[in-house]
């Protein structure tokens, strides 16, 4: 029995030592398990699997190394290499013998297509053993982009310039000048076999898609990788005003003289020349100068149409840096045009490109001239007195020709013509001081002899223009034009600056009634049953304001977004800088809607 059990452990002793004899101490056979070779993205990880025979065999082993190997190549110097916009990215065992193999593009955009084999390095008692696998297909399959833009000559009534996107980013907001209609198509530079937007397949610089909303592009590799990146597209819809300077030169103010030989080109929405030629150009305004957003004047060097706006020289760029809303001077003009006043400016937003750069949302507007076009009087002759004048009445006291009325010292300026002679200067002064002593002197109050002098109506309709709005600077006084006409009397208007302390919500009270001559005009019935009669002529358009000032705020809302991040506004005139531009409109909105109710209610109780 013994005997037996010893030859029974002989025999199981013997068997282990033949096994572990013929245990190779290397790798016999690599087999790679792929079937249409292994295909990359742009910076990607593709897994395989290997079966190394034997499979006792741990390649893991630290007397083991893997390489990979490229046999055959598109790329001329890559052959006989190891590759290097590709490398081996892990290998972790998942059972006997069986192992799962990484490999990752380097991202380095390269359309590679090799075939490569893996080849094992074994360290042995021998030596060292090398074995490789049967070549594979290894190819580039991604959807790398290497360029997004919107090219004018695949827009060419959307956009002004080429301009391009940033690809580094998934999400891209596009808030440009140059684009004027948000129908585009997008030009895109990609290895990716299909690029989609909402499953349509779409063709670099020919597919159209409305980025008024995002849009997102989806870049498709040939395993079905998907890049995707959504572009939105903020356009203003308004014209565009490229101005440039010699030598770009800073613009000077309006105490210095004009800079010559700037140009001047509008662009329509569709990107047609509205107009193109030189111009002299300067600052504009007194206290707004020294705001950070400038305003400017533009002098043509002939007449012209501008915008759909009648033929004229002189044009001013309103900055409107003070008014959260931007609207403040558009609204108020349009009031204005709501009731008889002879002229109110017209204009239109716009943006601005000064020198190549970007400068904002900015009005531009007719400036206040004798002229057919605008107010529509005689010019003065040299050789007469009584001819037209423009006149404002303004603190700033800053023309060279002006001089302060006798009863209530009122600053009054000559704007045009701006240099009179002297016979001119004390025709227009006696009539003013005449008119104030009709005005203020008891007797001729009552006996209304003020009325040879003043046009009631338009003062009466300047007025209404001046409440609706609760604008105060007629209270210092400030921007206060008047003018006559040959033979005519003096009258009120036009209307301009509103863009300090209006539309506010101190709406049940007057605001100009006692300043200027209104002071003592509300003292004669017949001026009050004018205003009376005047309100009840105009009150129906003067409803449809608040409509008017919401599609505008709707227009100009994405040139005001791009605008407020260049300009924020930080002086608070008007009480509504900590709001957002949909909360400072609907203030506005609110603000002339209550002042209008007041007035309706105030002026119909008039005696």
């Amino acid at each position: 029995m013994k005997r037996h059990l010893a030859l029974f452990l002989a025999v199981i002793f013997c068997l282990s030592c033949a096994k572990e004899i013929i245990t190779p101490t290397y790798p016999q056979q690599i087999q790679v398990e792929v079937e249409n070779g292994v295909y990359l993205g742009s910076g990607t990880t593709a897994y395989f699997e290997i079966k190394v025979t034997p499979s006792e065999f741990n390649i893991l082993s630290s007397k083991t190394a893997m390489v990979l190997q490229v046999v055959e190549s598109n790329i001329s110097y890559f052959q006989g290499t190891a590759p290097i916009f590709y490398r081996l990215a892990g290998v972790e065992k998942i059972g006997d013998g069986r192992y799962r193999v990484g490999i990752r593009d380097l991202n380095k955009a390269e359309k590679y297509k090799d075939k490569v084999r893996l080849v094992l390095t074994t360290l042995t008692d021998e030596g060292t053993k090398t074995l490789a696998s049967e070549p594979f297909s290894l190819a580039y399959a991604g959807n790398n982009v290497s360029g997004l833009s919107f090219l004018k000559k695949n827009n060419p009534t959307a956009l002004l310039e080429d301009f391009t996107l940033d690809a580094g980013s998934s999400y891209i907001t596009v808030h440009s000048p140059f684009v004027t209609n948000p129908n585009l198509a997008l030009n895109f530079e990609t290895d990716a076999v299909k690029v989609t937007v909402g499953g349509v397949e779409q063709v670099s610089g020919v597919t159209v898609n409305d980025f008024s909303k995002p849009v997102t592009y989806s870049f498709v590799s040939e395993v079905g990788e998907v890049r995707s990146y959504t572009i939105h597209v903020k356009h203003s819809g308004l014209p565009v005003v490229f101005i440039t300077t010699p030598g770009a030169a800073v613009i000077p103010p309006k105490t210095e003289d004009w800079l010559s030989g700037a140009h001047l080109t509008i662009y329509n929405p569709d990107c047609s020349v509205d107009f193109s030629g030189t111009i002299g150009v300067r600052g504009r305004g007194n206290t707004t100068w020294n705001y950070p957003k400038k305003p400017y004047a533009l002098k043509l060097d002939s007449k012209a149409k501008i915008l759909g706006m009648p033929k004229h020289k002189r044009w001013v760029l309103l900055a409107n840096w003070l008014d959260r809303t931007l609207l403040r001077n558009h609204i108020s003009f349009r009031i204005a045009m709501q009731t008889d006043l002879a002229w109110t400016p017209r204009g239109e937003f716009v943006e601005v490109v000064l020198n190549g750069t970007h400068v904002g949302n900015y009005y531009l507007c007719e400036q206040i001239k004798i002229d057919e076009n605008r107010v529509n009087i005689d010019e003065l002759d040299d050789d007469e007195t009584d001819g037209g004048y423009m006149m404002e009445i303004d603190t700033h006291y800053d023309e060279l020709f002006k001089f302060k009325s006798v009863k209530k010292n009122f600053p009054y300026m000559f704007k045009d013509p701006d240099e009179v002679n002297d016979s001119q200067f004390a025709y227009f002064r006696d009539y003013i001081n005449n008119l104030e002593e009709a005005l203020y002197d008891e007797a001729r109050f009552k006996a209304r002899e003020y009325a040879q002098y003043l046009d009631i109506d338009s003062f009466a309709d300047w007025w209404l223009a001046q409440e609706l709005t609760g604008n105060t600077e007629n209270k210092h006084p400030k921007s206060v034009f008047m003018h006559k006409d040959k033979g005519g009397k003096l009258k009120a208007g036009p209307v301009w600056d509103f863009d300090w302390k209006t539309f506010r919500l101190d709406n049940e009270e007057w605001v100009s009634k006692s300043t200027l001559y209104y002071d003592i005009l509300f003292n004669d019935p017949v001026f009050v049953a004018a205003v009376k009669e005047r309100w009840n002529k105009h009150e129906n358009r003067f409803r449809e304001i608040p409509a008017f000032i919401q599609a505008e705020a709707d227009r100009i809302a994405n040139s005001e977004e791009l605008n407020h991040k260049m300009w924020p506004v930080t002086k608070d005139t008007n009480g509504d800088i900590d709001l957002s531009f949909a909360e400072a409109i609907a203030r506005m909105k609110t603000s002339y809607e209550q002042k209008l109710e007041f007035m309706d209610r105030e002026i119909n109780a008039m005696k």
